[in-house]
């Protein structure tokens, strides 16, 4: 892997939006890495030819994703590749987004183009439930939190409610031991790497307690 990125410069994912803006990426050998998130059903162009969509994100900004077109033999070759696989992009080219749309798209013209690095271990979705009970199917990053953003926000709020309610009722004194909580403290619940809400950082929240 070291050899092959000897020269070439490495883009995150989630930050290709603002290198297209600013770079000519066509003149750069670069290369970036991401998670197949979801696979869109092949498709037909007015050619007939079949060709495959592929979501990617790179799991450090969950709300930024890169569609990926694979087309003629990309397409025969690499179609069968499975979700929540990690991929290397070698070059891909750019491509104009729909009419409105602010989507990243990007195509490769060669299957030695994709670096098929073998399943996301990280990858994973929410364990918290929605108010309907079923469970939440929001994309989250094992590594950072086990739980998605909307989930950890709407937490942070209960408990800073249940505190404020605590902290009116007993403001002339100490609060009684029966009302005290035991365990881990709101800090130490919240997750403290990757969640962004509002563009706050869950750390951010923590230490505003």
């Amino acid at each position: 892997m070291n050899k092959k990125m000897v020269g070439r410069k490495l883009i995150r994912l989630s930050q290709l939006k603002e290198k297209m803006a600013s770079e000519k990426l066509e003149e750069v050998d670069w290369v970036t890495f991401g998670v197949i998130l979801k696979k869109i059903t092949p498709q037909s162009c007015n050619s007939g030819k079949t060709f495959s969509i592929w979501r990617l994100n790179d799991l450090r900004d969950l709300t930024r994703y890169v569609s990926l077109f694979l087309f003629g033999e990309v397409h025969k070759e690499l179609w069968k590749t499975e979700q929540g696989t990690v991929i290397g992009l070698l070059n891909a080219n750019p491509m104009k987004p729909k009419d409105g749309s602010e989507e990243v798209c990007l195509s490769i013209d060669h299957p030695q183009k994709i670096l098929i690095m073998g399943e996301a271990l990280d990858l994973g979705t929410c364990k918290a439930k929605k108010k309907n009970g079923q469970p939440c199917t929001q994309t989250v990053n094992l590594n950072d939190c086990e739980y998605c953003q909307y989930h950890i926000q709407a937490q942070y709020k209960k408990l800073s409610a249940r505190r404020a309610d605590l902290q009116s009722t007993f403001s002339g004194g100490r609060i009684p031991k029966r009302f005290a909580r035991k365990g881990t403290s709101l800090r130490e619940r919240l997750c403290q790497d990757g969640f962004h809400y509002g563009g706050v950082s869950s750390a951010s929240y923590a230490a505003s307690m």
